[in-house]
């Protein structure tokens, strides 16, 4: 028997946030490299927290997006949405204020 179509709104709203988070990941791998390979002086706290939104916070985003299915199993539907909003909103204001600290 197939299973049905269409799939339940979990699924579609995963599909639509992956949307924006995959797109967000991307765009800071990219301008957070670009801007950590520039030669200008930065401090100590903008450059530690340009590394730790690129190698720790943006792979974070994307796993907990991916492992959705795992996640929704254990802590339900509704917490995942939360988890995903909690790291998604930390690693927003970490690229937000990386950005005002860089200039």
């Amino acid at each position: 028997m197939a299973p049905p179509w269409p799939p339940s709104r979990f699924w579609q709203y995963w599909a639509l946030a992956g949307m924006l988070v995959l797109t967000a990941a991307f765009w800071w791998s990219v301008e957070g490299y670009s801007l950590f390979e520039e030669a200008t002086s930065r401090g100590q706290i903008a450059d530690g927290l340009l590394r730790f939104s690129l190698m720790i916070l943006t792979p974070a985003l994307v796993l907990v997006w991916l492992i959705a299915a795992w996640l929704r199993r254990r802590v339900g539907e509704t917490g995942y949405w939360q988890l995903l909003g909690l790291v998604a909103m930390i690693w927003a204001g970490s690229v937000l204020v990386t950005r005002m600290l860089v200039g």
